[in-house]
C-alpha cells in the first residue's frame, strides 16, 4: 500500500509540474529578443523578433542612406520609408491585439518602385501571431497577395500565393 500511495503521489507531482509548465506565461515575459527557425514552403529560415517592455513588436528597418530605425508597433497606423535600393515601402498596421503572453497583428505592406520606365508594385496582407508557450515563442505569419494597399480583405489571387511561416523562437540572453 505504501508503494502504491508513493506512486500516486509522484504521478500527482508530475502532473502538477506539467500543468504549471504549460500555463500561459505573463505578458511581460514577451519582452526582449527571440531567435529561432521558421518553416516557409518546406524551407527552414532563421527569424529574429524583438519586443518592447510593453510586449509589442519592434519593427526595425533601414532607410536609403543606411540609417537604421526602430518603431514599436503598439497601435494601428501607417509607416512609409525609402529602403536601400530605392522605391517606397509602406507598412499599414490594421490591428493590434495584445493578450497575456502574446500579441497579434494584421498588416498591409506595399513596395513601389519605378526603374527605367518600368513600374514595380508588390502588395500583401499579413496576419502575424506571437504567443508564449512552455517551449518558447510560437510564431505564425500568414501572407497573402492583395491588389493594392486599399485592399483590406480580399486577395489578388484567392488563396494562390498564400505563404505561411511557422516556428518556435527561443529567448536570447
Amino acid at each position: 500500500m505504501g508503494r502504491a500511495a508513493g506512486t500516486g503521489f509522484l504521478a500527482a507531482i508530475f502532473l502538477l509540474v506539467f500543468v504549471l509548465s504549460t500555463a500561459p506565461a505573463r505578458g511581460d515575459e514577451l519582452t526582449g529578443a527571440w531567435r529561432g527557425t521558421v518553416i516557409l514552403d518546406g524551407q527552414a529560415t532563421e527569424l529574429t523578433a524583438t519586443f518592447s517592455e510593453q510586449g509589442y513588436f519592434l519593427f526595425t528597418y533601414t532607410v536609403n542612406g543606411g540609417l537604421v530605425r526602430t518603431v514599436e508597433l503598439s497601435t494601428p497606423g501607417q509607416l512609409r520609408f525609402a529602403p536601400p535600393g530605392g522605391g517606397v515601402m509602406t507598412l499599414v498596421v490594421e490591428s493590434v491585439v495584445r493578450r497575456q503572453g502574446g500579441v497579434a497583428y494584421v498588416f498591409r505592406t506595399g513596395f513601389e518602385r519605378q526603374t527605367a520606365g518600368r513600374v514595380e508594385q508588390e502588395y500583401a496582407r499579413e496576419e502575424a501571431d506571437y504567443g508564449l508557450t512552455a517551449a518558447g515563442l510560437r510564431v505564425r505569419i500568414v501572407s497573402r497577395p492583395i491588389a493594392s494597399l486599399e485592399d483590406t480583405g480580399g486577395s489578388a489571387s484567392g488563396s494562390q500565393g498564400t505563404r505561411v511561416y511557422e516556428g518556435l523562437l527561443k529567448k536570447l540572453p
